[in-house]
């Protein structure tokens, strides 16, 4: 008998919270409590208005403008009545959009924006242009965000811009056109005011044209110049970095940039998809697919606190944080569009609760993309036309629920659940360790790799150029395929992270792509460089990886692929180091049940955003509210569909919010609610209202006014509020 009890001692100190879920499957616990508001930029969208061509990475000599972005905004905008569409617009205002990000991602690496200046009939491919974008944002009454172009243009061209956009009208700071007169010939004499801008979009992977990559020296030492130009023309101007994120926090692109610039940057712009599936082969079902999905919000969260620590390491500073796109990265269509589904749109939910409780400085958060296209939140498949409706699909229900049944004003939020493991998937870990273990960067080893190879094939010649430098001659006919194994093997340990970097540069090369790999002892690939191509000065590429939990040995491998059956060239290759930085990150298993509160301005009722990641089961959830007397009708919106990859595509409706109002047994001021597999539910819980006494009157009985008055006063002092009434 001793025996049980003491094992049931022991499960309660192990299991505290095993009680309060004896009969749920979690407890949401609020205390009534400010600890903070809520971060109203987060709620940003992304316009598109560039030339569509400009992306293409093949056969874009033969791609023809059809205006699609640039005279159309991909919707937002009217080119024949010149103004906003009148439905996006509508659409943009319920959901309460903050921010609004132009031209484009990628898209602006080409874009010329004094191109889209001036007037409309000398620009009739760019009727969507600096101004037009600018008069929607009034329209909206949002902040922008403007993607400066990288490798369009000088710093002197992008200081012109914020001349344009934000010089008073008489003044010219950087000589030259006097751009706020333009402005004012334009139709605008006043400011704009633009405060944010970014120096180029995802810069590191080039221009997908004739750059194959950006040595992050380059672009450091450019951002220092062109920042410097634009201060002079507006110092209230804010110019904000680009830098790459990993499951381990910044990457090695992004550390060399900020070793250059130090304190000299505004705010840094990172961008966030996951899980990164690309298969149109159904090769995860879409519940497997979604359960590690679903577990990377929480993961992201630590991305964050890592990023912040080391930014903070670097400059000095606290460095607020701009995620200028984010969205589920399902490229693919078949078996349906992922992107476009329900579990993506809990995937999207579960991220603005993060964005919205990190305490990390976050400056804004971008949904990419608002509207039509490939990410688009709605979709009108005629909208070019002129004609047809505006479709919603599931993403978009979100932000409605976040708009409109979610407060300003945070609660401290206490979330205990079931949980589950999953086993990972490109950049999201593996959760399934019982306790999670919190680790930074360290500074440990270096190795220099010697460039030397095991073996070469007899079209290949090795030249050294200097210590810790070769040259590779290549000329190899009918091969499509080359790998060369370095002599050296690094001893490492299993799970750690590390950095390869090297410096490289090219000469003469015929249609082939070439990286760097690293294998295991067991010639596993663990990571490779990012694929590079064509003609390029000394460049530094690099890349962070982890090693598997049996790695003991590193080898690295030159691997070239060709277009043209054949390998012909000059590679330089110089100071290859990897670099140890530290144990990899361990996720415990992730909790069914996320969820958030909030109150507004009043304090007089209570919002509950709350994600259910059960994809198979509804959770009876224990909901207890502390400090806040609340009325037993509860009123919840409901976020769902038939199943987790159900789409709301070819013009459905399968995806929607359903309305129901529950009266609720309070007890201990808790109560239950079951929350639906796979939904997303805003609740509201209003302020009970005190009972006002009601003092009823014989009809015979007559008080006079003043005698009435008296009377009021003294039942006020006994009662409090009072209601007079005749009976």
């Amino acid at each position: 008998m001793l025996i049980i009890w003491s094992l049931i001692f022991w499960l309660n100190f192990v299991f505290p919270f095993t009680s309060a879920l004896a009969n749920s499957s979690a407890e949401i616990i609020i205390e009534f409590q400010e600890i903070g508001k809520v971060n109203p930029y987060i709620f940003g969208q992304h316009i598109l208005a560039y030339d569509l061509c400009t992306t293409r990475r093949k056969n874009w000599k033969f791609c023809i403008n059809d205006g699609r972005f640039t005279n159309f905004g991909a919707g937002v905008w009217d080119p024949l009545l010149k103004k906003p569409n009148s439905e996006l617009l509508q659409l943009a205002k319920k959901i309460k959009v903050s921010v609004l990000r132009f031209p484009g991602g990628c898209g602006a690496h080409h874009y010329d924006w004094k191109k889209a200046i001036g007037p409309i009939e000398k620009r009739p491919m760019y009727k969507f242009g600096i101004d037009e974008f600018m008069k929607l944002c009034r329209s909206i009454g949002v902040k922008s965000i403007i993607v400066l172009s990288y490798f369009t243009g000088t710093c002197q061209d992008l200081a012109d811009l914020v001349e344009y956009l934000n010089a008073p009208l008489g003044t010219n700071p950087n000589g030259g056109i006097a751009w706020a007169e333009v402005r004012a010939k334009n139709g605008h004499p006043e400011p704009y005011g633009v405060e944010w801008f970014e120096f180029g979009n995802e810069v590191w992977h080039g221009d997908h044209r004739k750059v194959p990559a950006v040595d992050p020296r380059e672009y450091a030492r450019r951002y220092l110049k062109c920042r410097q130009l634009i201060k002079d023309v507006d110092p209230k101007a804010r110019l904000g970095v680009v830098i790459g994120e990993s499951p381990y926090g910044l990457d090695w692109w992004s550390r060399t940039v900020l070793n250059i610039v130090k304190d000299k940057v505004d705010f840094v712009i990172i961008h966030i998809y996951r899980p990164g599936y690309r298969s149109n082969k159904n090769e995860i079902p879409a519940k497997e697919l979604f359960k590690i999905t679903l577990a990377s919000p929480d993961q992201i969260k630590d991305i964050l606190k890592r990023i912040e620590k080391e930014l903070k390491d670097l400059t000095g500073k606290e460095i607020p944080i701009a995620i200028t796109e984010y969205n589920g990265s399902f490229v693919q269509q078949k078996p349906v569009p992922y992107r476009h589904c329900l579990g993506n749109a809990l995937f999207v939910a579960d991220l603005l609760r993060v964005f919205i409780t990190t305490k990390v400085p976050i400056l804004c958060a971008i949904y990419h993309h608002f509207s039509n296209n490939y990410w688009g939140l709605v979709y009108n498949p005629d909208y070019m036309k002129g004609r047809g409706r505006y479709y919603k699909r599931p993403n978009y229900y979100v932000f409605d629920l976040y708009a409109n049944h979610f407060g300003d004003i945070l609660l401290n939020t206490t979330v205990k659940s079931e949980t589950y493991s999953q086993p990972g998937y490109r950049k999201i870990l593996p959760s399934d360790i019982s306790q999670k273990l919190s680790v930074f960067r360290s500074n440990d080893n270096k190795f220099l790799i010697k460039p030397v190879f095991q073996w070469l094939p007899p079209c290949v010649k090795l030249e050294e150029c200097a210590n810790y430098c070769l040259k590779l001659n290549f000329n190899c006919e009918n091969t499509d395929k080359l790998g060369i194994f370095f002599y050296d093997e690094i001893k490492v340990r299993p799970n750690w992270l590390y950095s390869c970097e090297f410096e490289i540069k090219t000469e003469n090369l015929n249609r082939f792509w070439f990286n760097i790999h690293v294998k295991d002892q067991n010639y596993k690939i663990i990571k490779h460089s990012q694929n590079l191509k064509r003609n390029f000065d000394w460049m530094k590429v690099g890349f962070d990886f982890k090693t598997f939990e049996d790695t003991e040995v590193l080898k690295l491998m030159f691997f070239a692929c060709s277009e043209e059956n054949k390998i012909k060239g000059n590679i330089y290759i110089r100071d290859i180091k990897i670099k140890e930085l530290g144990p990899a990150p361990q996720y415990g298993p992730t909790p069914y049940i996320s969820a958030i509160a909030s109150t507004n301005e009043k304090r007089d009722r209570i919002y509950i955003m709350v994600i259910n990641k059960n994809l198979n089961e509804p959770m009876k959830t224990r909901i207890k509210i502390n400090g806040f007397n609340f009325s037993p009708i509860v009123h919840a919106w409901v976020l769902n569909g038939p199943s987790v990859d159900a789409t709301n595509e070819d013009c459905q409706e399968n995806v929607k919010i359903h309305y129901k109002r529950v009266k609720v047994n309070v007890k201990d001021n808790s109560f239950s609610f079951t929350f639906e597999p796979h939904s997303v539910t805003a609740l509201e819980i209003f302020k009970r209202e005190k009972r006002i006494p009601i003092i009823h009157l014989k009809p015979k009985v007559k008080i006079i006014s003043s005698l009435k008055t008296k009377a009021r006063i003294i039942l006020k002092k006994l009662f409090g509020n009072i209601r007079i009434s005749k009976i």
